[in-house]
């Protein structure tokens, strides 16, 4: 079944957790620090900047989009600075039905960290995710492409349940982009780039706006959502693409030249002469002991030397 006619994804404000993310961002170590961060992830509440910012998202949506109450059902992580957010925008007409789905990627041992405590302790996670920010799985946590799984079953119920109507989900910036990523049928490659550009950055309450129905016919209604509009109801001037709607490219089918083409951004590494890493006697040696072990006659061999040390 067809998605719904509007997706609406919004990100939660400013939470505390937020407020000690930027100091350390900028060096300084904020003094509540360890208490903010011995909280669990899903109790950080709302700053009151947060506060502020949800109230003016809140009067962004009525102004532009009849309020929260024109959405037919609304969907919020369970997450309590969702639930904040979510309570300060208003109800939909069926009201809010929450969804653990779409909560934050779990950032597991690595998120209460300082960025000094991550570089110490998982270096190479450090190094890995900011070479591949869409597998790179956290330590105790899950990359984007977990979360991904998470979205797609969430996709399927937004198939089966809210076809045709008009949805809102609170949820997270890494959420969001995951959306992103699989609605406009991303390659990794294409997910860094958007990742490394500052101007798509998902800032708090920052809205995505997806739609089947033409925003220039309303009677041209697409299968799939067609069309995107990201939106920075804080300050509009700053929202992605001047906030305008952007219609998507079709699902691209590739040629097999395609293909190679993509893989060749990677050049390959190794020359011809760099097969083996090791010395020419040693390689021969090692790969005459694998073909002779793995024989049946090398395992029986093998088996009987075995035998043979247990009963000395």
């Amino acid at each position: 079944m067809p998605m719904p006619d509007d997706l609406v994804f919004i990100r939660h404000a400013q939470s505390e957790a937020n407020v000690i993310q930027k100091a350390d961002k900028a060096g300084i170590l904020h003094r509540k620090h360890d208490i903010v961060t011995a909280r669990p992830d899903w109790q950080q509440r709302l700053s009151r900047l947060g506060i502020e910012q949800a109230t003016q998202a809140r009067e962004w949506i009525d102004r532009n989009l009849g309020g929260v109450a024109m959405f037919d059902v609304g969907f919020y992580s369970t997450f309590l600075r969702t639930r904040d957010t979510g309570g300060i925008l208003g109800a939909p007409r069926q009201g809010w039905l929450h969804d653990d789905r779409i909560v934050e990627r779990n950032w597991g041992l690595y998120g209460a960290l300082t960025r000094a405590e991550r570089q110490k302790r998982f270096a190479e996670t450090v190094r890995m995710h900011a070479a591949d920010p869409w597998f790179t799985k956290l330590d105790g946590g899950e990359s984007r492409s977990d979360v991904r799984f998470r979205y797609r079953d969430f996709q399927g119920t937004l198939q089966r349940e809210q076809s045709g109507r008009k949805v809102i989900a609170v949820t997270h910036g890494d959420f969001m982009g995951v959306a992103r990523y699989d609605i406009e049928r991303m390659l990794p490659e294409q997910f860094e780039e958007v990742e490394a550009d500052p101007e798509q950055n998902i800032t708090n309450c920052m809205l995505i706006h997806y739609t089947r129905v033409n925003p220039s016919n309303n009677g041209d209604v697409r299968n799939s959502l067609q069309w995107r509009r990201m939106t920075n109801p804080l300050d509009e001037d700053k929202s992605p693409f001047g906030g305008e709607w952007v219609e998507l490219p079709p699902r691209p089918h590739f040629t097999a030249e395609d293909l190679l083409e993509q893989a060749n951004q990677a050049p390959r590494l190794l020359d011809d002469d760099d097969e083996y890493c090791i010395e020419p006697e040693e390689s021969a040696r090692l790969r005459g002991l694998g073909a002779a072990a793995f024989r049946p006659t090398g395992l029986i061999s093998v088996a009987k030397n075995l035998r043979k040390l247990l009963h000395k």
